[in-house]
């Protein structure tokens, strides 16, 4: 057990998460091993839930802060042009993993964090209403959650 991908076990957690809420299609991005035949996907997951479609992105950190170098460029410049579009809302699930907390952020929020000078979200970043955010409900297991996103979704 000490080899544990705790991102990758992160990941199928908001997968079930979402696949749980009705009337949700949930796609999940294959990671392509090394940029595999020059594939480098924007997010993990394209998720859909009437009118609504979502790029998400996730990430999970120990400490206080995910820094943005953390995001590729590949995944940054992606999910904001997917959310230039009507109806889409694009961004990054992050899981602090020392403070059983899960937020979702836009990746417009993001992007004006850093023109503003910052480097990496940080956990105080919850408390702070001048930067768009959600804070995933979930029910802790043993070291993972299992996550509700049907507030998250509209619902």
């Amino acid at each position: 057990m000490g080899n544990v991908n705790r991102g990758k076990q992160f990941e199928d957690q908001v997968r079930i998460g979402f696949e749980r809420v009705p009337e949700t299609s949930v796609d999940r991005l294959i990671d392509p091993q090394n940029g595999y035949a020059g594939v480098r996907n924007i997010c993990d997951f394209i998720v859909y839930h009437y009118p609504h479609e979502y790029y998400i992105e996730c990430k999970s950190c120990y400490g206080n802060t995910l820094p943005f170098s953390n995001i590729t460029k590949n995944q940054w410049q992606g999910l904001l042009e997917k959310s230039e579009y009507a109806g889409v809302v694009a961004g990054v699930v992050v899981w602090f993993i020392d403070h059983d907390i899960t937020m979702f952020i836009p990746i417009k929020t993001l992007e004006r964090m850093r023109q503003e000078g910052a480097k990496s979200v940080n956990i105080r970043h919850q408390d702070n209403l001048n930067y768009e955010h959600y804070i995933v409900p979930g029910t802790k297991k043993r070291v993972l959650f299992d996550y509700d996103f049907t507030g998250f979704l509209g619902e």
